[in-house]
């Protein structure tokens, strides 16, 4: 499993863009899946672009803890 997510700058046709990017999973693989968020000039885009990235760090936290939970338990199932 891959967790994470980004932004990714691009210059294309001498004009930067912003694409966000994260892992999502397909069963047993994961795969980056890239999307447009804007011209990289925009206050709209820049708001947008940190508001995906902290969704995109509030689910890996939320992932995380539901591991951290996973393993506590199975610790206490194995305690004498």
């Amino acid at each position: 499993m891959q967790a994470g997510c980004g932004l990714k700058v691009r210059k294309i046709r001498g004009r930067w863009y912003v694409y966000a990017w994260q892992y999502e999973n397909g069963g047993a693989r994961s795969r980056k899946v890239e999307r447009y968020v804007g011209a990289a000039k925009s206050l709209e885009t820049q708001q947008r672009s940190l508001r995906l990235l902290m969704e995109g760090e509030e689910r890996a936290r939320a992932a995380l803890e539901r591991r951290i939970e996973r393993y506590r338990s199975a610790l206490a199932r194995l305690a004498p």
